[in-house]
């Protein structure tokens, strides 16, 4: 498990990462030309297991709300994952918890998704993720 965490925000950089035709280049200076130089990003409530040792918050963040993903993150006390992203803005998917180790994402069947765990592991913490697609 430990290597998927590794990996988790690569996935996270190539979800933001260019569209098809263009380069790395074109976005860092779309970025670069961008007056206020800050990158869109919008997160939700914190939505925590029933025991308190960890939230699931969704996430939007990309170049601006245009050019953005949807992402729910998890979070434990030193440390984090992504654990599903999606193309695009999606107001709504929805979170809850099953019980203190089953996270609960509701998704609709046609979301482009980029990143999609079935669990995450941080240190002796194993989180379950069900997805319900509608």
């Amino acid at each position: 498990m430990k290597s998927k965490l590794l990996i988790l925000p690569f996935l996270s950089l190539l979800a933001c990462g260019p569209s098809p035709g263009e380069t790395w280049k074109n976005r860092i200076e779309e970025h670069q030309n961008n007056p206020s130089g800050d990158f869109y990003k919008k997160t939700s409530e914190k939505f925590y297991s029933p025991d308190k040792r960890c939230y699931a918050t969704i996430v939007e963040h990309g170049l601006d709300s245009t050019e953005a993903n949807t992402q729910v993150l998890l979070t434990f006390d030193k440390t984090g994952a992504g654990v599903y992203t999606i193309k695009g803005i999606h107001k709504n998917l929805k979170v809850s918890w099953k019980n203190n180790s089953t996270l609960v994402i509701e998704t609709k069947k046609d979301f482009r998704s980029l990143t999609k765990w079935p669990q995450i592991q941080s240190f002796d913490d194993i989180i379950k993720v069900e997805y319900i697609e509608l």
